[in-house]
């Protein structure tokens, strides 16, 4: 799962909302309660989201983020403005009644993802939402060393309980990774051919004695840096599952859970700085007033009429290829194979994430128990 890019998501969402709706969001993504600090949050975030990729690289994080609303709901103006100034995201009004809106929604979806995603919307959308969230990612590069087609062949990879075959890819060269005893854990990284992107995979240094779950549980975000930080270049014999990752999920009950409970609420869900509710000249004067933050901004932000719409559904979607292809194998790769190389076979479950090496950022990332599925 992806979780960065459901962050953006919120964080757009979050531009709309006030009173409870406002306190749910800025709690779960960690942003200040002060509206002058948050607004330079959202301006540094969404600086990162939309410079996660430089132009020209041959690795692509194409990614849609939308709000759709019915079009009884008028959209406020500055909303949509800052919106896209800051996260390059995009409001909508449809009509949730009309049939062909999955349709409609579709298209949209696989115009914002270079046609990577054209079947977005599955099942049609309830004829009387008033909101939805979508959010979809497809990631595609190629490797700085590619794998070997010629080797690529069945192997069991051994799930929690039984085993399945899979396709397993093979590669043999130089490649950073750090085995430590301390930690249980055996890290590799695989580059991109970039220079900025990296895939990481890391799994427990002894899989018979400690499983996956448990190892996940021992580190956090910080220690795993701290363990790239410490990557050494070694002789490498490596294999690594062929994977067509999917991964779909609606995020409403997930995000209550955590505390996000209000936006899907009628009548407690409050969207006044997305939606208009009656284009009056004094909302209006209120939503100018608002955008100076003046000191008491809050209390003037909180004083809008709530225009009663609510969030029926957030809807996720990542897809991701791992295949052998890249660019082609350079000198260095070849004549590697010796009894000194580190052996690194992902034939049991394991944690993979794809960080963005200037921004530290990591676009995707997932817990693999079964490659198969």
């Amino acid at each position: 799962m992806e979780y960065l890019h459901i962050a953006g998501l919120l964080a757009m969402t979050l531009l709309g909302t006030v009173g409870k709706s406002y306190d749910e969001l800025a709690e779960i993504l960690g942003f200040s309660q002060d509206l002058k600090i948050n607004r330079m949050s959202h301006e540094y975030f969404g600086g990162l989201l939309k410079n996660l990729n430089s132009n020209g690289t041959s690795s692509k994080t194409t990614y849609a983020d939308a709000i759709f609303v019915d079009n009884s709901s008028q959209l406020r103006e500055a909303y949509q403005t800052y919106l896209h100034e800051v996260y390059n995201g995009e409001a909508r009004g449809v009509n949730f009644a009309d049939e062909d809106v999955k349709n409609k929604i579709n298209e949209w979806m696989s115009n914002n993802t270079d046609g990577k995603i054209p079947d977005f919307l599955q099942e049609p959308l309830p004829r009387n939402a008033k909101a939805v969230l979508l959010s979809a990612l497809y990631f595609s590069g190629q490797w700085k060393y590619p794998f070997f087609p010629q080797y690529t062949t069945k192997l069991p990879f051994k799930k929690t309980n039984g085993q399945v075959m899979t396709d397993m890819m093979m590669n043999i060269g130089e490649f950073d990774q750090v085995y430590s005893v301390k930690d249980d854990v055996h890290l590799i990284a695989i580059p991109y051919n970039d220079s900025i992107t990296t895939l990481y995979a890391l799994k427990p240094r002894k899989p018979h004695l400690m499983s996956l779950t448990e190892l996940m549980n021992k580190l956090n975000y910080t220690r795993i840096s701290e363990l790239i930080d410490k990557l050494e270049s070694k002789k490498t014999i490596m294999r690594f599952p062929k994977m067509d990752l999917k991964f779909r999920a609606s995020l409403e009950e997930p995000l209550k859970a955590l505390g996000v409970q209000s936006i899907f609420m009628p009548g407690q869900a409050n969207f006044a700085l997305m939606i208009d509710s009656n284009n009056n000249k004094t909302e209006n004067e209120l939503i100018m007033r608002a955008k100076t933050l003046e000191p008491n901004i809050r209390d003037i932000i909180d004083s809008l009429p709530n225009p009663g719409i609510n969030v029926d559904s957030i809807i996720h979607d990542v897809r991701i290829t791992i295949d052998e292809y890249g660019t082609e194998a350079t000198a260095a790769t070849s004549g590697i194979l010796a009894r000194s190389a580190e052996l690194f076979y992902a034939d049991s479950p394991f944690y993979m994430f794809i960080r963005n090496e200037v921004t530290k950022l990591v676009t995707f990332s997932a817990v693999i128990f079964d490659p198969t599925i």
